[in-house]
């Protein structure tokens, strides 16, 4: 048999972003090298392109892509794809970055398994009894311990239909709608593109998919403040293999505007010293002389953070584990609002969709669950 024809998917509109997209290109081409990279990237200017020439893996696709980028721009991209030929197609969001050849944690996987991440241990990771599901008026298939997120993806021409339909939901009024308003006024199906997708996954249309799902902590870092790299995931890493992704979805610490936040009161310098030793700053460092821009934010910002850094001799897990315990502590703390915010959730769902009685429950810890169809 044939290997199938595959590759990494990533996409970025935003120049802001650039040093975030050169350091996971960077990451790929170390671990990954003779990996194919489809890069779509509409705002590259020669600069970038004169460095990208370093990365012969990566392929630049000149075509837009037909309805803008964002969010929620995945399905359209990993369609585009597949239709070029490929077999399977890895997404990665571009604030990621790769610690590890990525390639072992798919290459054994029958083509039918769908691969998606563990949420954070923000509030609305809770999906209940497919709550997303529900709220969109899809009948329930299967519960998930938690909803997905989609920062990295393994989809395969088997997908095809759910990408389809994904992209169908994303583009719907109701859909478009929401996203003109903040994120705490959106209803939780439709907060974000992966909340959808967690609906498509648990519903009836979806459910005889198998899933495997990238374990937080153990296969990807969500640092995600508060609600990201715990203590007992840093004592884990310390103790073993660490993991293969690095996300830094709560702060994009190359964007962040240090100087003023100094100025802010005690709670929002805490938060800046704890993206100041996140586990992404810290695993960027070594690929700071070779990305060709300004590389400033790698460096510590604030006395605390430098003294943390000097005593964990900057490892990514070590450095930030004394306010990681402060963290946790505060996290415990907040669960009677967690609570709250999954109850303020509740009225939105259309009760006359309920879950079926007795779908399979799948564990995060299964690689691969079936669940049996519910008519």
């Amino acid at each position: 048999m044939r290997s199938p024809k595959s590759t990494v998917c990533v996409v970025e509109d935003r120049e802001a972003c650039e040093p975030s997209l050169k350091l996971l290109l960077a990451s790929l081409g170390l671990h990954c090298p003779g990996m194919a990279i489809n890069l779509f990237y509409p705002v590259a200017n020669e600069e970038f392109l004169r460095w990208l020439s370093a990365y012969p893996q990566v392929r630049l696709q000149v075509g837009r892509l037909k309805n803008g980028y964002g969010w929620n721009v995945k399905p359209q991209a990993i369609m585009q794809l597949l239709d070029a030929g490929f077999d399977e197609v890895i997404w990665i969001d571009s604030d990621v970055l790769v610690t590890r050849d990525i390639r072992p944690l798919f290459h054994a996987l029958d083509s039918a398994v769908f691969v998606a991440t563990e949420h954070t241990l923000a509030p609305e990771r809770h999906d209940g009894t497919g709550l997303r599901a529900q709220s969109w008026q899809l009948s329930v298939g299967r519960i998930l311990p938690a909803a997905l997120n989609s920062a990295v993806l393994r989809v395969t021409r088997q997908h095809y239909g759910l990408m389809e339909r994904w992209w169908e939901l994303l583009q719907s009024d109701a859909y478009q709608s929401c996203q003109q308003k903040e994120w705490q006024k959106r209803p939780i199906h439709m907060l974000g593109d992966q909340d959808v997708l967690t609906a498509l996954l648990t519903s009836v249309e979806f459910a005889q998919i198998p899933l495997k799902t990238l374990r937080r902590g153990k296969h990807i870092i969500q640092f995600d403040g508060v609600w990201g790299y715990t203590t007992a995931e840093r004592m884990r890493n310390l103790l073993g293999d660490g993991p293969t992704f690095i996300h830094s979805c709560a702060g994009k610490p190359w964007m962040a505007r240090w100087d003023s936040e100094r100025l802010n009161h005690l709670r929002e310098y805490l938060k800046m010293v704890y993206l100041d030793v996140s586990p992404y700053t810290l695993s960027s460092v070594r690929f700071s002389e070779g990305l060709g821009c300004d590389t400033s934010w790698m460096c510590a910002h604030y006395k605390l953070s430098s003294i943390l850094r000097s005593l964990a001799m900057q490892h990514p897990a070590l450095t930030g584990l004394p306010m990681a315990v402060f963290a946790d502590i505060a996290r415990l703390i907040k669960r009677g609002y967690e609570s709250r915010f999954r109850q303020s959730w509740i009225p939105r769902v259309r009760r006359s969709h309920r879950a079926p009685q007795g779908p399979e429950r799948v564990g995060a810890d299964a690689d691969i669950k079936h669940a049996p169809r519910y008519r």
